[in-house]
């Protein structure tokens, strides 16, 4: 198999091979977050039905402002204001309920969630009609990245309402509509060229249906469709699916990267105390990687079988280790490797 064939070459991906890690597929270990994410939604949607009473549980996380008219002789002030430093947590949270009496809002919105972000789709293969699963963001992003990705998402569109109903005496949002409208907006700058059926019966490229969505909850937030809908949430998750991929993964910038940053530092001062220290470190930890990992073969590959070899098993080892534990020799042959595609493109 030639570099050619490879997934993380086809027209889906961008351009910009150096941060490989953007263009091959990459099965995350471990359990999903999509999946954490909508057993949570589903588990407090369960939960405010069965054991609390007038949906006490999805009032006390949506965001809401309801303020109570002024009260002048003793009683308690039931107020609640979108800026009170105590209420701010629901910024987060009302981005997991949802509205406790209509079973189609978190059911569409964990259906899209679960193909956009974990990438099951109803799909054709060897054994017929059935799920498969496909790209998606989760993948894309990894664990961590994409968790902060979905949460800052929530979180702004959050911001976005509350500033926009700052003088309303009534006024509330829930649900994850928002937070999963980015990442359908992030899959489709990611996979333009995807097709997929529209109502299941109309192809239509992922570019195409993205355009779609924003269309629709721009007529939306003008007035011209169906009330009681936060359009301005909707909008605001596309805006910043749209601003993520332009200025930060284009740019190969995470939202996480301080976390990597100090991991890196707490690694650097680490090596120096070992250094500074020699007799306090003797002994050591050594971690035996089988050679089929390392890809034993020469420096300069004699064919391209064996460069593509080579290549797999760097790219397992960043899988499993990340750019930091890759040796200066495997990130030069992932260089190399940027090169001859790019070669094999022109």
């Amino acid at each position: 198999m030639g570099l050619r064939d490879r997934d993380y070459t086809q027209s889906d991906y961008s351009d910009d091979f150096d941060h490989f890690n953007r263009h091959r597929q990459r099965r995350s270990r471990g359990r999903s977050i999509v999946l954490t994410i909508i057993f949570i939604n589903f588990a407090l949607w369960l939960g405010n039905g069965l054991l609390f009473d007038n949906n006490a549980l999805t009032d006390a996380l949506l965001l809401q402002q309801r303020l109570a008219e002024p009260i002048v002789q003793g009683g308690v002030n039931e107020s609640i204001s979108f800026w009170n430093p105590a209420e701010t947590y629901r910024y987060l949270t009302y981005g997991f309920v949802h509205h406790p009496s209509n079973w189609t809002h978190i059911v569409f919105n964990m259906i899209a969630l679960l193909m956009f972000g974990y990438g099951m789709m109803l799909g054709i293969g060897p054994g017929g009609l059935g799920f498969v699963r496909g790209e998606n963001v989760e993948d894309r992003l990894g664990k961590l990245e994409f968790t902060a990705f979905y949460l800052a998402t929530i979180i702004i569109g959050g911001l976005v309402f509350a500033m926009m109903n700052h003088d309303a005496k009534n006024a509330g949002v829930l649900g994850a509509s928002g937070g999963v409208c980015g990442v359908v907006i992030l899959y489709a700058w990611l996979y333009p060229r995807k097709t997929l059926l529209l109502y299941g019966i109309i192809p239509l490229p992922m570019w195409a249906i993205g355009g779609l969505i924003v269309v629709t909850d721009a007529m939306g937030a003008a007035g011209s469709l169906w009330d009681g809908i936060a359009y301005s949430v909707h909008l605001t998750g596309a805006a910043f699916g749209t601003l993520y991929y332009f200025l930060f993964l284009k740019k190969g910038i995470r939202l996480t990267g301080w976390m990597e940053s100090h991991g890196k530092r707490q690694t650097a001062d680490a090596k120096k105390q070992k250094t500074a220290n020699p007799d306090k470190n003797r002994f050591q930890v050594h971690v035996h990687v089988p050679e089929d990992d390392l890809a034993s073969f020469p420096d300069e590959p004699a064919t391209e079988e064996e460069f593509s070899r080579r290549l797999d098993a760097i790219l397992k080892r960043y899988g499993e280790v990340g750019e930091s534990g890759l040796s200066a020799a495997e990130r030069e042959f992932l260089r190399e490797a940027s090169r001859k595609f790019a070669e094999k493109k022109r």
